[in-house]
């Protein structure tokens, strides 16, 4: 651990550091600079040791895998799949248009050797406990040979600012914007609906308690409210 040492040495009343001289500004800032440390004797050498002040840690980024799929094997449905955190990751899937929609789990390991692989468990839906996914740019390959592929465009997963530990799923749908949202992680999961319009999309926020005819705009991979915010797209 690097060590920040001062060295401050009053010599005297006299000295050019003495307490009578300079504003008093700048003795609080010393003292602020100094924080924790006694009272120095007046010509007595004082050294300081102390760490510097622990550096935030930027949080890991997480695995490359969140995105809107399709299936070959359902080719009206979609596959959102995102990672919760950097060792699990949460599918939600529908075959059909009017199917039902399935949530599923999968575990993901992260190497130099072998890239990234998701190991999920498709139960849910009557498929295997534990199939493995290997994650190669856009798509996941699985062991039968079938592979999701990721859509292009706006669909995908995207962070919001004003809620960074939440996410929100747009898909679009002719005519519609479909919005998935999650606030928190253990937050309430809400839908909204939103309808295309001249230069973007007029989507309904009221089910979050947001106004009912909010317009957004689709630029440089970003969805733009009127308020400045910006979703970005993972």
């Amino acid at each position: 651990m690097k060590v920040f040492a001062s060295i401050v040495i009053l010599a005297s009343a006299c000295s050019a550091f003495s307490t009578n001289q300079g504003p008093a500004n700048n003795a609080a800032t010393r003292r602020d600079f100094f924080s924790g440390v006694a009272s120095a004797a007046v010509a007595a050498g004082v050294v300081v040791a102390q760490p510097p002040a622990a550096m935030a840690k930027s949080p890991a980024p997480l695995p490359p895998i969140n995105g809107i799929y399709s299936d070959p094997k359902h080719p009206n449905g979609y596959r959102v799949v995102r990672a919760a955190d950097k060792n699990n990751a949460v599918v939600t899937l529908q075959d059909e248009p009017k199917g039902p929609i399935i949530t599923c789990t999968g575990k993901i390991k992260t190497s130099k050797k072998t890239g990234t692989t998701v190991t999920f468990d498709l139960s849910p839906k009557g498929g295997p406990k534990n199939i493995l996914g290997t994650v190669d740019g856009d798509k996941i390959f699985f062991p039968d040979g079938n592979a999701w592929t990721k859509f292009p465009g706006v669909d995908g997963i995207y962070s919001d600012p004003n809620h960074p530990a939440g996410y929100r799923v747009v898909r679009l749908s002719g005519s519609k914007m479909n919005i998935t949202l999650q606030d928190e992680p253990k937050g309430d999961v809400t839908e909204l609906v939103g309808k295309k319009k001249a230069g973007g999309y007029v989507v309904d926020f009221s089910p979050k308690g947001g106004p009912k005819n909010l317009g957004v705009q689709i630029k440089d991979g970003q969805l733009v409210f009127p308020d400045g915010n910006a979703w970005t797209k993972f």
